[in-house]
Order: C-alpha cells, then structure tokens, then sequence
C-alpha cells in the first residue's frame, strides 16, 4: 500500500476560530472511494459561517468544488483516473424509508458527516459536509464524485456543486414553480440567482429579484428577473401584484424570511435556501397559515438527485441556459485563501480557489 500523501488543506481547528492553512495526510482510496485532486473550489457562505455555525472542529472547509480522479479503489468500475468530477456533499444511503420511498434528497443520512480519510496531527479529520474541497487532494466515496463534461472551466464546473445545483434545483425540484406563476426570490447572490434561473427555465411569468446590491440585480436581469427591487421597496410592488406564488429566501436573515412569508398570495409557498445562525427565532401566526392555506418548506442542496441533476446542470452551463461565467467574481490561490476569509465582506458573487 504506498504511503499517504502530505498536501495543504484549510483547516478550522475550533469552533470560532479562525482557519489557517496546514499540512494532511491523504491516504489511498480504500473500497468504494475515489481519490480526487481538486482543480477548483468556490467560496460559499456556508464556508465563510463555518467557525460559527459547524457541528463540530477540527474539520477542513470547502464544499463547492471540481476535481480529476487520481485513483479509485476496489470495486470502483464506472470512475477511471482523469475523470473529471464535481463533488457531491449528499449521498442517499439508498436504505432507509426515505430512500426506499423514492425520496432520496430527503435521505435520513444523506447529510451525517462521515469519518474523515485524511489526518492532521495523527487523527482522523473530517471535511466540512463531509468534502474538505479546501485540500489540495482527498478521498470521497465513488458516489459523491459525478463525472461532468470537461469543457466546461472547472472554477465554473465547481459552483455546479452547490450554488448551482442548490439553486436551480429549489425552483425545479422543491418549489416545482409551474408555468406562468408568480416567484420572488429575497437574495440575489450565489444561490439567488440560480434560483431565478430555475424560475425561468421552469417557465415562471414574473419572476421578482429583491436586493440591496444593484449589482446582483443587473445579475438577476440577466437571468430573467423582470421585476428589480430593494428589499424596502419590495412589499408594496409584490401587494399590487396580488401576492407571489412562490418566494425564496436566500438571504439567511429573519427579516427576509418574514417578509418572504408576508408576500404570498392564498396558497402560496416558502422555500427556505439561506444559511440562517441556528440561534435565530421567528414569530410566526399560525392561524394565517391556516387562512391563507400556505406552507414553508426547508430546501437542503435543491432537493436534488446529483448523480442526475449535476449532468444536466453542467450541460445548461456549457450551453449558456444557465449563465455562469459572470457568477465567478475572482479566482484566488489557496496561500490567499486566508485573507478571503479574514474580509468584511467578498467583492462579487463569487469567489473560487484554483489549485496548481
């Protein structure tokens, strides 16, 4: 068995503390997993929350990426070396009731946080969502690795790993937006504006984009948003409008969910995107959801199957159904990875990590 490899990983050693650049070891691909050396990672707000929001430290940030397979273990038959993959942080068990049921994005262990393969200081450390995208190699099982066309860029390929797939798929798979309905989406970042371009693919009538960063919103027009406003300017707008069939809120603040729920039409529906602190507690009246016949819905990875979506996803991107390019703000070197974190707040959408 050769050895395993030293490689740099971006490391959060505790629980609101701040993450820094140190030194793993990889090991081989054992049964059933693959070996990938990852090309290109995004920067999500789930990475940047991390010291505040993870179950547990020491972990190795990074959930959003791209990489080439290097080796595969035994019994890997349909990964080769140099596929390359996008990396899944949910993999359906394929045996509870949930995935029994035909119902794997709500698998009852598809998000449990496996055992970490590399090791820092001579123990097993786990990968944020199981992944660690923010190391230079790692070991996943075979199916969290989804071969995807590789003339897509890879620092656009990796956001099909999270923003993306998060994003269309709460349009298509969770909210279902039906053809010519009303949709508006708090948030127009990273998971926002894919969530508009889901809407539109799926055929909604008016999509709304509510932002305070005029920027984002040029964004969202250019997906299809035909509707521009600042989160003060939106309530009104949405009441003439008779309420919205569908609003997203992807900003991950209680103001945006209350004011979400407060535009909806009779029967309307919330999906929830946003990464929101877990200490955060909302009032909520019941009986207005009884009278108004609503419902809220948590939405986790866009209620996606990734062994199918993220094919067709990576296609929409290649061909321009889905815009991309302008999503990727930045592209940085891991030794500048620090300093991204240590910002106020990131220029952009999105910023990605490529590795040499």
């Amino acid at each position: 068995m050769p050895e395993p490899e030293t490689v740099r990983a971006f490391v959060l050693e505790r629980l609101g503390g701040v993450p820094r650049l140190e030194t793993v070891d990889v090991p081989q691909p054992e049964a059933g997993e693959v070996q990938i050396r990852m090309l290109a990672a995004g920067i999500c707000h789930t990475d940047i929350a991390a010291p505040r929001d993870a179950f547990a430290a020491p972990l190795i940030l990074g959930h959003e990426g791209c990489g080439e397979i290097v080796s595969v273990g035994e019994g890997v038959t349909e990964l080769v070396t140099g596929t390359r993959v996008v990396l899944s942080y949910r993999t359906p068990c394929g045996s509870c009731r949930q995935c029994l049921a035909g119902r794997p994005e709500v698998c009852a262990h598809g998000l449990d946080l496996r055992e970490g393969r590399s090791r820092w200081r001579g123990e097993a450390i786990p990968g944020l969502l199981s992944l660690g995208c923010f190391s230079e190699l790692l070991v996943v099982p075979a199916e969290a690795a989804i071969p995807i066309d590789p003339s897509l860029p890879v620092e656009q390929a990796a956001l099909v790993g999270c923003g993306i797939a998060t994003g269309v798929g709460a349009a298509l798979n969770c909210a279902r937006v039906q053809p010519g309905s009303i949709v508006a989406v708090w948030g127009v970042g990273g998971v926002g504006l894919n969530v508009v371009a889901g809407a539109r693919i799926a055929g909604a009538g008016t999509i709304v984009a509510v932002d305070p960063d005029a920027s984002h919103l040029e964004l969202a027009a250019a997906r299809g948003a035909t509707k521009l406003f600042e989160p003060h300017d939106a309530a009104g707008a949405l009441a003439e409008l008779g309420g919205v069939d569908v609003a997203f809120e992807a900003v991950g603040h209680e103001t945006a969910f209350l004011s979400a729920l407060d535009s909806l039409a009779v029967g309307g529906h919330l999906v929830i995107l946003g990464g929101i602190a877990p200490d955060i507690r909302v009032s909520v009246a019941p009986r207005t959801l009884l009278r108004k016949q609503l419902q809220i819905t948590g939405c986790i990875y866009g209620s996606i199957d990734p062994q199918q979506d993220f094919a067709r996803y990576a296609g929409w991107c290649a061909d321009g159904t889905i815009p991309v390019a302008d999503l990727v703000s930045r592209t940085i070197t891991l030794d500048e990875l620090p300093c991204v974190f240590a910002e106020e707040r990131a220029p952009g959408v999105r910023t990605v990590v490529r590795f040499s």
